[in-house]
């Protein structure tokens, strides 16, 4: 047979039973296979698939290195222009060739552009959106590139008010020798109330720190400086002289000066340094009693926006971290949490809606010696109370604010238990398993001889007669059924005289409670006082209404409330206080009752001179005064009196405000004194 007719007997396509069979065919007729096999050789047309899809052309290299550059330049990150690069014909089709032998999958897709952690050089930061996530990898901060712009200088310094100079920030920082005594009073004092740096691995940076000031970071300055100003923070001037040889005013002057400028050359607002961020925190916390809330709102929301930078509102777990490093964050971002739930609630504001997207884990109920760097798994949580458990009971009361509310996602301010959707029934039974919680958790291990278990007592029992104040609170006594508004006055009033008792069981220092008082802050209080007031006019006598005088004289006397300098609401509430006073009077007049001593702050609020005050009273007001505190926790202490500490009262003729009686006729006052609260008190 010719070339010519072979060619003519063979087809362009193997024979059904080859292909059936997967084997090599001559594609002869009959082909050589089904010959031998004795088979019948029969050429099918091979049906054609689907049509593969044709994929759009690739970029080239050159351009999808410039768009990246652009998508960097939007965002403020500068970048130098590759014009090295060739985009020639051969260089994209090597590109498109290796682009063709990759796999493009949906789950491919998914896990290039899924939200990612990156950590380099002690510097964390999280990407959650698909342009960034891609190339995350390759992202460097300019904490961790090297020099930045001064611009970056300049906003800072901005955010911080006027730039103040220091010649040499290093010349402010104490001797090592004092450091052991430093590292105690942040331990017993600041540590349980702001639960964020692991102390035994914080003492030994910062004694390194100390010993070798040329390989101290930007960061860790930051962190030292507002560790300094923690601790002066909770001194008194005894103590500040004894350990620095100033003045408490002077100490906190200059390291708040010298906080604030090691933030700005750490670079605050640009920063993914996790010690930076905690050096912020400790920084805020401390100029609570010199900021404003509406400045403390502001300076909150920055560390939320510096937090969720970082991860700090994923949970390590979920993104690979270390047990130590994880637990680490679970502490930072829940003590923000708190901060900004905090100031929110005297502002009246929602709290910042990023706090709501996180899914980061509650923090254990360990010891800081139950926590180590090298650890390969989280402890087991210890029972009762330890270091941390203040910060674990202020998230167990946030988060328990979630079961009042009806809205989505869960509303967590205390106007939640205001709500009408809640039936009243409802609402105390929902209080009353929060606080049966809190006794099984916390309250059953509280050894009152120690000073931080009397503490944590005093703020549960604060707590629970907070919610129980908001729940039944005197606005609402215009739309009560008069058969049920007795009741609910009783517990307003009881609950508000409980709460100026804890009050004035800290801020008076009993029980070594003086300590903690630099946290305490006062809205609570003002609140309280006016609920106490406006119940003490609707009573008139009695022995109830003598016993709240006594209490409201205790409030008078701690100069930590009542400062030189009074707030609009200071003004408010002594204004008050003297018209209430003198209803009581007539009150007791009018029953044939014996007309009542006028108490000290009365007459001091009234600006008399304290040498036409009759010596006598002195005495049995005192002797009064212990007996008020003592249901609460068995305190039988005498607080002294603190009434030379209140300011000049001159201002109270000329302060305009209705009567303490138009707020149950007339729900609209309430919303001149919540701004009053707002602007005077503290958070």
């Amino acid at each position: 047979m010719t070339r010519s007719s072979e060619s003519r007997n063979s087809k362009s396509y193997s024979c059904l039973t080859c292909r059936q069979r997967k084997v090599k065919c001559d594609r002869r007729v009959p082909c050589c296979n089904c010959v031998r096999a004795d088979k019948q050789c029969s050429f099918v047309p091979p049906v054609r698939g689907k049509r593969k899809r044709t994929r759009p052309p690739r970029e080239g290299l050159h351009a999808k290195l410039e768009r990246y550059e652009k998508l960097l330049s939007l965002h403020g990150i500068k970048s130098e222009p590759s014009d090295d690069l060739d985009d020639s014909d051969s260089e994209s089709d090597a590109c498109m060739d290796e682009d063709a032998n990759a796999v493009d999958t949906p789950q491919s897709t998914l896990e290039e552009t899924k939200p990612k952690l990156i950590i380099r050089e002690g510097v964390s930061r999280y990407f959650d959106s698909a342009p960034w996530s891609i190339f995350g990898g390759e992202f460097q901060h300019p904490e961790v590139g090297g020099p930045v712009d001064e611009s970056f200088s300049d906003e800072n310094a901005l955010f911080f008010g006027q730039n103040e100079k220091v010649e040499n920030l290093a010349s402010l920082h104490p001797s090592v020798q004092i450091l052991p005594k430093l590292r105690d009073i942040y331990a017993d004092r600041v540590d349980p109330l702001v639960k964020i740096l692991h102390l035994p691995t914080f003492s030994t940076t910062l004694e390194n720190g100390l010993r070798h000031p040329v390989e101290r970071s930007r960061s860790l300055e930051a962190i030292m400086f507002a560790f300094y100003l923690a601790v002066v923070s909770t001194l008194n001037d005894v103590e500040c002289q004894d350990l620095f040889g100033l003045s408490e005013s002077v100490m906190y002057s200059r390291y708040r000066l010298a906080t604030r400028l090691a933030l700005i050359n750490a670079r605050l607002l640009s920063t993914s340094n996790l010690m930076t961020l905690q050096a912020y925190v400790l920084f805020m916390m401390c100029v609570r009693k010199s900021y404003s809330c509406d400045t403390l709102f502001v300076l909150s929301g920055v560390a939320i926006r510096l937090a969720r930078k970082m991860g700090l509102h994923r949970d390590g777990s979920f993104l690979g971290l270390s047990p130590f490093e994880t637990e680490m964050r679970r502490r930072i971002w829940w003590h923000l949490v708190h901060v900004d739930f905090r100031v929110a609630d005297v502002l009246g504001a929602r709290p910042s809606m990023d706090i709501t997207c996180a899914d980061t884990k509650t923090p254990l109920n360990v010891d800081d010696e139950d926590l180590h760097p090298d650890m390969t798994d989280l402890p087991p949580e210890r029972n009762g109370i330890a270091p941390i458990s203040l910060c674990l009971i202020r998230h167990e009361i946030m988060v328990s604010l979630h079961d009042f509310s009806t809205s989505s996602p869960a509303d967590m301010r205390w106007e939640v238990l205001l709500g009408p959707n809640v039936p009243p029934a409802k609402k105390d039974h929902i209080i009353s398993q929060i606080e049966d919680h809190l006794e099984r958790k916390y309250l059953r291990y509280c050894d009152p001889a120690n000073p931080l278990h009397t503490f944590v007592s005093i703020m549960i029992r604060f707590s629970i007669c907070k919610m129980k104040l908001v729940a039944h609170n005197p606005r609402q006594f215009a739309r009560i059924p008069p058969k049920d508004l007795q009741r609910e006055r009783d517990i307003v009033f009881a609950n508000a005289t409980k709460l100026l008792e804890y009050v004035t069981l800290v801020q008076g220092g009993h029980h070594g409670l003086e300590k903690y008082t630099w946290q305490i802050g006062t809205s609570a209080l003002w609140n309280a006082m006016l609920y106490m007031l406006i119940e003490i006019r609707h009573r008139r006598t009695g022995p109830e209404v003598d016993r709240s005088w006594q209490l409201i004289g205790l409030v008078f006397s701690c100069p930590r409330i009542f400062g030189r300098t009074p707030a609009p609401v200071d003004t408010v509430l002594r204004k008050w206080t003297l018209e209430v006073w003198d209803h009581y009077v007539a009150a007791s007049r009018a029953e044939g009752l014996p007309e009542p001593s006028t108490p000290e702050y009365i007459d001091a609020i009234r600006g008399r001179s304290r040498s036409t005050r009759d010596p006598t009273r002195t005495e049995p007001l005192a002797a009064e005064r212990g007996s008020v505190i003592e249901s609460s926790l068995g305190c039988n202490q005498i607080q002294s009196n603190g009434y030379e500490s209140l300011p000049d009262f001159e201002s109270l003729d000329s302060c305009e405000f209705p009567d303490i009686l138009s707020f149950e006729m007339d729900p609209n006052e309430w919303v001149q004194w919540e701004q009053l609260v707002a602007e005077g008190g503290r958070s």
